[in-house]
């Protein structure tokens, strides 16, 4: 009975030890990171931004992307965590999309972000979406 319960006890003492302590940065669909490092590592190929709208605290961007439906596609908004000294001051930002389908046809989705915590105050801000021709005033 004692040999049982020591070899239980080592395997949940084992099992609940960790070897990596290591945080990794995950992309989530339609949410918005701020991180530097992760910005300067988003490629932006392989997509078109087609419309780009807020609404709010909502920026919706429309992708054209080829694919097979666009049911799989994510997309991340990406923030430099750099707010550019201007007036009114600025934000660079980049959409870090995943398509993993290999259609040649071309198809476009909306994503939609909730861009409430890229304001830090109730001044205008400048939003620089990287392959968008124009900013976003927020």
């Amino acid at each position: 009975m004692k040999l049982k319960i020591i070899f239980l006890v080592s395997l949940l003492a084992f099992l609940g030890c960790s070897e990596t302590t290591e945080t990794t940065l995950e992309l989530c669909n339609e949410c918005v990171i701020i991180d530097n490092n992760l910005y300067n590592k988003t490629a932006t190929t392989g997509y078109n931004i087609s419309n780009a709208v807020l609404n709010g605290d909502l920026l919706t961007v429309n992708i054209a992307a080829s694919g097979c439906d666009g049911n799989s596609w994510s997309a991340t908004l990406v923030d430099a965590n750099l707010i550019l000294e201007s007036n009114p001051t600025q934000r660079n930002i980049k959409i870090n999309f995943v398509n993993k389908e290999a259609c040649l046809a071309v198809w476009s989705k909306d994503f939609t972000f909730n861009i409430s915590h890229l304001k830090e105050s109730n001044t205008t801000i400048l939003l620089n979406l990287y392959g968008w021709d124009s900013q976003i005033q927020y």
